[in-house]
């Protein structure tokens, strides 16, 4: 295909736009967690594309989140670096 070279040499450098994007439960099964938790854990987080249709006239919200790597990647590393005296009991 030659489309796919051009658009790695126009990506530019720390562009999300080319990089795998997750869904919720794509996210939720990895992690082994509910796709309510992930989110709840996503939902506020800067980069996450939220697709929302706010013209239904339904009660009830459908939202669609696409989660880039490079964010899960943050929060994961955010999640998962504390220290190690914080999580052990003193006097151990």
């Amino acid at each position: 295909m030659a489309t796919a070279p051009k658009l790695a040499a126009v990506q530019p450098t720390g562009s999300r736009l080319f990089e795998r994007h997750f869904s919720p439960a794509e996210l939720a099964e990895l992690w082994s967690l509910s796709e309510d938790t992930i989110r709840r854990m996503f939902e506020n987080e800067p980069d996450v594309m939220i697709f929302e249709n706010a013209e239904r006239s339904s009660s009830r919200r459908r939202r669609t989140l696409r989660i880039p790597e490079s964010v899960a990647e943050r929060v994961y590393r955010r999640l998962s670096a504390r220290p190690l005296d914080k999580r052990m009991p003193r006097g151990v």
